[in-house]
């Protein structure tokens, strides 16, 4: 999955734009697009008082577009005038997630970057458009991100997506030296429950689980630097376990690949990784797709 051409980046004219600009160019130091957009939506039904709160030099309702482009830029210029990489923003109307996807769709990035704002309650309609609407890759990038990228964080579940998001995750943390930590959440089967298994049982569990990750291994030619860890989930859920094993490993960034089988309706039923984008981990999550296969799906599914 090459998400190293175009990138997409939504403002939203609030302390996060900063975060995020500045959190995309550190980026460019691991990873170097040709492009980069950003885009802004002037929501639908937002008031000139609002407005004139943040720009009081307003004089006109026509001078709105403006002065929010120049606030933008002198943002974007801040961290990107001493770089080769083309820059453009993009300001628009309307409703931001509906706009965001109407952009996406003749802009075709790679890789979208947005906010995840702290105070997010992991219910929203923008992670949720974004994750079932928009086909490139996508970072949720949190306010307290750090500039490096030392120890990833691999959800794996040993698929061909979770090798994809491994070799990915090698590839950003190569010149750094970093690691990369494959992590498998497990349950022991419901017989066991409400006892928990015997020790016998424990040993044999271990046994399965060390065979399958050989053979995943084998089966994805997964370098030997990966370290594998399993946990065991008895109380909570799976992003609990996650999240648990970011404080442990002072994680940098979460990587995981989404799923997308050949027919239309799979597009809607969120897997485990689509719903990792409303958990607040509190590092960024980068979730990789198969564009080419998303936007198949899409096609079909507005040709109709």
């Amino acid at each position: 999955m090459n998400i190293n051409k175009h990138w997409f980046v939504c403002l939203d004219l609030t302390s996060m734009d900063n975060i995020l600009t500045g959190y995309t160019k550190f980026l460019t130091s691991l990873m170097m697009p040709e492009k980069i957009t950003f885009v802004h939506v002037i929501k639908s039904g937002e008031s000139v008082e609002d407005l004139v709160e943040l720009f009081p030099e307003i004089k006109d309702t026509s001078d709105i577009d403006k002065i929010i482009h120049d606030e933008l830029r002198e943002g974007i210029n801040h961290y990107f005038s001493d770089t080769n990489i083309e820059t453009e923003l993009i300001i628009r109307e309307g409703y931001p997630t509906d706009e965001i996807v109407k952009a996406m769709k003749s802009i075709n990035p790679d890789l979208t970057i947005v906010g995840k704002k702290s105070g997010y309650t992991g219910k929203g309609v923008i992670p949720r458009k974004i994750m079932k609407y928009v086909p490139s890759s996508i970072l949720f990038v949190p306010e307290n991100s750090r500039y490096q990228l030392k120890k990833v964080l691999v959800p794996t579940d040993f698929s061909e997506q979770s090798a994809t998001a491994i070799r990915k995750s090698l590839e950003l943390t190569s010149d750094k030296k970093g690691t990369v930590t494959a992590q498998h959440v497990y349950n022991y089967p419901a017989r066991f429950f409400p006892y928990m298994p015997e020790e016998d049982d424990e040993e044999k569990m271990e046994d399965y689980l060390n065979e399958k990750k050989d053979e995943f291994i084998k089966n994805y030619s997964i370098p030997k630097d990966v370290d594998f860890v399993f946990s065991l989930n008895i109380e909570g859920t799976k992003m609990e376990q996650v999240y648990d094993q970011i404080v442990r490993d002072q994680s940098d960034m979460i990587v995981a690949a989404s799923k997308a089988d050949k027919s239309i309706p799979s597009i809607f039923r969120e897997d485990f990784t689509d719903k990792m984008a409303y958990y607040r981990f509190g590092v960024p999550l980068l979730i990789l797709r198969n564009k080419e296969k998303y936007q198949k799906f899409l096609k079909a599914l507005f040709s109709k």
